[in-house]
């Protein structure tokens, strides 16, 4: 999920009962973005005004993952079910009076080799209705998520079956609007912010022991890979690669960037989008900037070729390569997934997914 469309659940959970679905499309049309940008902030007013006058909107767009009506679907059962391809949390239903019912959502997982699971430990929303996030490794072998039994997060092993519970408890209670989760390649970790955009800190959790490091709310965990965890903040905008540790020193940019990749397989470079223009906002999100994560320095732009026409880039994943960056487009009735070769900006495709509202791909934070 965007963090812009998180931002406008935040808004939503905090008002009357309206379609959230309709309400983030009707916001979203012809500004969709994510990661603190100007116009993030006009599409979380124009909500704001829709929810305040408590408009109705219309039932749950028809383009959700067709899975989502599909009919035995099961438990996630003990031991090896494969790798994941995607997880997705299903929609609150609208009643007759047109009020939304979210009481039976919950989380489902989809493997690669396409069966669907139920995944019932996995809490989809708290008592206050506020939806809570799962997380999907690079190589979808693992996930993690908040065990409401547990009162902590449980990463599974979906190959092995294996599961570790946290021995850090987190009360239902701080899980607010846009809260995310990050976990770790190998599943030793997961970073837990309570609430994105707020003064909260949130917590590096190294699972198996409990140990935690605070992460200073103003920062947002883009990965945890290799005993760093990238960490942004954004406006400024600083890069942090702190040691799962604790400690090391952020990297000022000169400008303003958003939609940061992981860092590159090099260990200096990482991938993202500078704003300049408001009025030229598909074009800068279809033009990556590579940027030196040691001296803050950009390197140069990288134009992509290739992608639908006036489809600006929602959010950048996992690097295929040294030289192979991945990207999500959302399209009208699909996401799909390119991969963009960093050197000539050429991009082909790699598959495609089904629209929701809280789709979560491997290595992707929440998406």
């Amino acid at each position: 999920m965007t963090r812009l469309r998180r931002a406008l659940y935040g808004i939503a959970e905090e008002a009357p009962a309206v379609d959230m679905a309709a309400l983030v499309d009707q916001a979203l049309a012809g500004r969709r973005r994510r990661r603190r940008v100007p116009a993030m902030m006009a599409a979380v007013a124009m909500a704001a005004t829709v929810v305040a006058t408590g408009t109705v909107m219309t039932a749950m767009r028809s383009a959700q993952p067709q899975e989502m009506a599909a009919p035995g679907i099961t438990d996630l059962p003990e031991g090896n079910v494969g790798p994941l391809g995607y997880a997705y949390e299903t929609p609150c239903k609208v009643d007759e009076k047109r009020r939304l019912d979210c009481g039976a959502v919950e989380w489902r997982v989809v493997t690669r080799t396409g069966e669907t699971y139920r995944l019932p430990q996995a809490l989809a929303m708290t008592a206050k209705d506020r939806r809570v996030p799962v997380a999907i490794s690079r190589d979808g072998r693992k996930i993690a998520y908040y065990s409401r039994k547990a009162r902590a997060h449980v990463v599974r092993d979906l190959v092995s079956g294996s599961e570790t519970t946290s021995p850090v408890t987190v009360k239902e209670s701080r899980i607010g609007p846009g809260s995310t989760l990050v976990l770790s390649d190998d599943g030793r970790y997961v970073v837990f912010d309570p609430r994105e955009g707020s003064k909260d800190p949130g917590l590096l959790i190294e699972v198996s022991t409990g140990k935690t490091v605070k992460v200073p709310g103003k920062y947002e965990a883009i990965g945890v890979r290799d005993g760093v965890v990238e960490l942004v903040r954004y406006l400024k905008t600083d890069l942090w690669l702190m040691p799962v540790t604790g400690g090391g020193k952020p990297v000022r940019f000169d400008g303003a960037f958003m939609g940061f990749s992981e860092l590159a397989p090099d260990g200096r470079t990482v991938a993202a989008f500078e704003r300049r223009d408001e009025k030229k906002w598909i074009q800068e999100l279809r033009t990556l900037v590579l940027l030196d994560v040691s001296t803050g320095r950009k390197l140069r732009n990288v134009p992509i070729q290739g992608l639908p026409e006036g489809r600006p880039v929602m959010f950048t994943g996992p690097w295929r390569s040294g030289s192979e960056l991945t990207v999500v487009v959302d399209g009208t009735e699909r996401m799909y997934a390119y991969g963009v070769d960093i050197g000539t900006g050429k991009a082909h495709p790699l598959t495609d997914y089904p629209k929701a509202l809280y789709l979560t791909l491997p290595g992707i934070v929440n998406e």
